[in-house]
């Protein structure tokens, strides 16, 4: 079975070519979220049609994107700000109206759970949490490598979690930390996650104090996580993981101390194998389920 399948963020569109569990090609475009539904539309169909010209047995089309998604209809149930005029928007519609092709939609943390349960680094458990951990915080509860939504659908949405005055999102997030440092350190221009960790490596003392906070706050929530669910395993992903142990290892350290020895034992934090793959191979998966 060979499906396209795309993972639609605010800043970049990935598209991979699947067939039968392996990449036969692999592309990004800036994503146009910010100007609007339409244009992500516009720019998807266009890679469709490339694609259709050369593999006219294509099976389908599998989207994992950013805001949440109602697994029922597919439709897009609610988006912030980085996704201009998405809410109710109809990939499944709109692909087969132009395409009659079917299609299928998931929320991106929930496919790059998926991904990482199936395809990467949660292959090996039956239990794991998938943390993405970027612009925002998104969740992703996996048991028996299937994803756990709850009575609501939106299980695992760990970002709106209440911390202290605000949200977890709003401090440990990438852009978070992003934020504080422009409060707290103007003259330092640390415009991005990949500047302040290059930074914090050269053992620049403020970018040490932010990396000091950020690891902090969500070690709080890697405790909660614990404490709450014990999965077999956290899976820490997003932008951000690519700092691999220099985020890591302070976040396992710090979690040790706020949990109790049994149960920080029993619960691996690990990073992602696929990396910014994983929702693509996640929706393959959900995709290849149901059709």
């Amino acid at each position: 079975m060979k499906v396209i399948c795309f993972d639609i963020g605010g800043t970049a569109i990935k598209s991979m070519l699947i067939e039968n569990g392996k990449e036969k090609s692999v592309d990004e475009i800036k994503s146009r979220a910010k100007e609007g539904a339409n244009y992500l539309k516009e720019d998807i169909f266009k890679k469709i049609k490339e694609l259709l010209k050369e593999n006219k047995d294509l099976a389908g089309v599998a989207i994992s994107t950013a805001g949440m998604v109602d697994y029922k209809t597919g439709i897009i149930s609610y988006a912030n700000e980085n996704i201009k005029n998405y809410i109710g928007f109809d990939w499944i519609k709109e692909v087969k109206e132009e395409f009659n092709l079917p299609c299928l939609v998931e929320n991106d943390v929930k496919a790059a759970a998926l991904g990482e349960a199936n395809f990467g680094a949660g292959k090996n458990y039956k239990t794991s949490f998938v943390l993405t951990i970027g612009t925002g915080l998104g969740g992703a509860l996996i048991i028996d490598k299937k994803i756990y939504r709850g009575s609501s659908g939106s299980a695992g949405e760990i970002g709106y979690l209440p911390f202290y005055d605000s949200t977890i999102e709003k401090k440990a997030s990438t852009s978070a930390i992003i934020e504080l440092a422009s409060l707290k350190y103007p003259e330092k221009n640390f415009r991005d996650g990949k500047i302040l960790f290059e930074a914090f490596k050269n053992k620049d003392q403020a970018a040490i104090d932010l990396i000091d906070t950020l690891t902090t706050n969500l070690a709080k929530l890697l405790a909660t996580i614990m404490l709450i669910i014990s999965p077999e395993a956290i899976i820490i992903g997003g932008g951000i993981s690519k700092q691999k142990d220099k985020l890591l290892d302070p976040l396992r350290l710090k979690t040790k101390e706020l949990v109790p020895a049994n149960i920080y034992k029993a619960t691996a934090i690990i990073n992602t194998e696929l990396a910014n793959k994983s929702g693509c191979y996640g929706v393959y998966h959900l995709f290849t389920e149901k059709f």
